[in-house]
Order: structure tokens, then C-alpha cells, then sequence
């Protein structure tokens, strides 16, 4: 066969296709708002993500592929966070019909509620221990115990804000840290139930904890930074262009994702270069987070979508395989 020119088809250059490595994912399903994203760890050599959604039903999916696996059904309110415990078994949801769940990942069973005054905004697993941790919109934060359902929850006065609350287990048995819109990031500790640091942080968005890189990680206006989570201490703060609405570290520590309005970024970490800006969504992002890998991080946006995008690593060397496979076919 013969193409117009003269030349046969089998002499064409050819090119490897693009890897699906580094091809946007896709997840759609929602029909509101997705507000965050929940990576398991890995297990068996896999992993999933939950996504919580403000039509009251988060997802259950293949972290790798996006593939739906299953709808957690019973919430009677938008979910606004979810996590799974370290073996990836269960998977705890908080919701606007003021309640946390506790759920067999597994099967989909709803296993318990524990019911709070206001709708809850967050929620954490403790790292080793049956325990969770969630923050209310009645401004305290309570920890309950996942095995013995009918214990009496632990409670603090949290913040002076209800909005943006946000609350994370640290490595060990006694600190958790919580933020808010007041503008404060705490650190607890467990024993006491007291503060033993504090920080003023302008314009806080988000923040979240990198158990990975053991560090804290605040989204505020035009800054992204990152926190020691011994006394909240300053590591490294990135002047951004755009205001950042939400933030999250590669477990390999190579990159940073902020969502800034209705683009999803990667940052270099050594350098704050910008790398890739990823657009798809039609509304907002309100929240990313990196898969367990550091291959993938997946955000979650107003438009009722969640997006997984391929890193900066696995963008370059997907185009290192092309334009080697250019050169080779230039030489023969």
C-alpha cells in the first residue's frame, strides 16, 4: 500500500503511543461538589481512594485506575472528608447530617454512626490505634474509639472559627493538629488536652500532614508551606502566583500539588519551579492529594469530578520515550 507522496506506509516514522501512565484519568459519578480525597496506603500491592461528595454518597475506587469499585450509602448530608484506617479495612465519612460513619471497606456495611451537635467537617485515623478523630462545626474536636463504639468521646474546645476545620493525627500516640479559619494551627497534646504550640498563619486555606515526610504542609493565600511538626517551625515557604486554595506533598518528596481556582499544579520541591499546569475542571478545586506511589495525585472540584494526573515524573519520562524513539527513527 502507498501513501499519496510515493512512499511506502511500512517506511512511515513510528511512535510508541502514550503511556497510560501518563494520560488524565477521568472519574465521574457525583452529581455535587467533590471536597476531598482519601488515598489508602499500599496493600497487596494496590491501593483505592474514596472520594467525598456533597451529594452524600462517597466512592469507592482503584487508585491506580479510577475505576469505580463501590458507593458508601447512608449518609443523609453531604460528606465533607473521609480516611481509611492503615490496613485499608474500614473507612470512617464525615457529613453534614452530623454524624461520623464508620464502614467495612470491604463490603460497604455501615457499621456505626456516632452522632455530634453540628455537621462535621473532618476526620482522621489514628495511625495504629482504633481511634478517630473529627472536627465539628460546633467548634471542638472529639476522638472516639473505633472498637468499643459505646465509649464516651474525648472532647476539646477546638477553635474560634467553624469554617475551613481541619484535624490530623500526628506519627505518634499523643499529638494531633487542627486548624480553622481563624487562622491558627494547632498542636495538641493527647495527654494533657492542651496546646503546646500555636501558629498565626494569614489566609489559611488548607493544611494537611504528610505522614510520609512527617510534614505539615498550609496552604494561605499565595504561600504554600511547610511545617515541622515538632514545634510548627518554618522548613520551607514557596511564593506562589496564583492563590492556593489547597495543597499536598509527594510521599517521594519530589513535587508539591496546589489547587489554584480551576487548575490543579505541580511544584518542584528543591526549587518552587512551577512544572505543570493541568486545567480539565469547570469549576473550583477544593481539594488533591498524592497517591501512596507518588505517580498520580488526584483532585477533587465544584464541577462534581474527580481528576487524576499524572506527575511531573511520569509526564518527562513518557516524553523521553518519544523523543528517543524520534531520534532512532531519524537515524535509520
Amino acid at each position: 500500500m502507498k501513501e499519496s507522496g510515493g512512499g511506502d506506509m511500512a517506511d512511515a516514522p513510528k511512535r510508541n503511543p502514550i503511556s497510560p501512565d501518563a494520560k488524565v484519568k477521568v472519574c465521574s459519578g457525583h452529581t455535587r461538589p467533590v471536597p476531598h480525597i482519601a488515598y489508602s496506603k499500599i496493600v497487596d500491592g494496590t491501593f483505592w481512594f474514596v472520594s467525598s461528595c456533597h451529594d452524600g454518597k462517597p466512592m469507592l475506587r482503584n487508585g491506580e485506575t479510577g475505576d469505580w469499585v463501590g458507593t458508601f450509602d447512608g449518609h443523609k448530608g453531604a460528606v465533607f472528608c473521609s480516611c481509611f484506617n492503615d490496613k485499608a479495612t474500614h473507612v470512617t465519612t464525615a457529613s453534614g447530617d452530623y454524624s461520623v460513619k464508620l464502614w467495612d471497606a470491604l463490603n460497604g456495611q455501615d457499621l456505626h454512626s456516632w452522632t455530634h451537635p453540628h455537621c462535621v467537617k473532618f476526620v482522621d485515623w489514628h495511625r495504629s490505634q482504633p481511634k478517630i478523630v473529627s472536627a465539628s462545626m460546633d467548634k471542638k474536636i472529639r476522638i472516639f474509639d473505633t472498637e468499643k463504639y459505646d465509649t464516651e468521646p474525648v472532647v476539646w474546645e477546638g477553635h474560634d472559627d467553624q469554617q475551613k476545620m481541619s484535624v490530623h493525627w500526628g506519627d505518634d500516640h499523643n499529638t494531633i493538629y487542627s486548624s480553622a479559619a481563624d487562622n491558627v494551627i494547632k498542636k495538641w497534646d493527647l495527654r494533657t488536652g492542651y496546646v503546646t504550640h500555636s501558629l498565626k498563619m494569614e489566609n489559611l486555606n488548607s493544611l494537611e500532614y504528610s505522614r510520609a515526610n512527617r510534614l505539615l504542609i498550609a496552604a494561605s493565600g499565595k504561600m504554600v508551606t511547610l511545617l515541622k511538626p515538632e514545634d510548627l517551625s518554618q522548613r520551607q515557604e514557596y511564593q506562589l502566583t496564583e492563590e492556593a486554595e489547597c495543597a499536598d506533598l509527594a510521599p517521594d518528596f519530589k513535587h508539591f500539588a496546589v489547587g489554584c481556582k480551576l487548575k490543579a499544579k505541580e511544584y518542584d520541591i528543591i526549587t518552587g519551579e512551577e512544572k505543570e499546569s493541568h486545567k480539565g475542571h469547570h469549576g473550583p478545586v477544593f481539594h488533591l492529594r498524592y497517591s501512596p506511589d507518588s505517580q498520580t495525585f488526584a483532585s477533587g472540584s465544584e464541577d462534581g469530578m474527580v481528576r487524576i494526573w499524572p506527575t511531573t515524573s511520569i509526564i518527562r519520562r513518557n516524553k523521553d520515550d518519544d523523543d528517543k524513539d524520534k531520534k532512532e527513527n531519524n537515524d535509520s
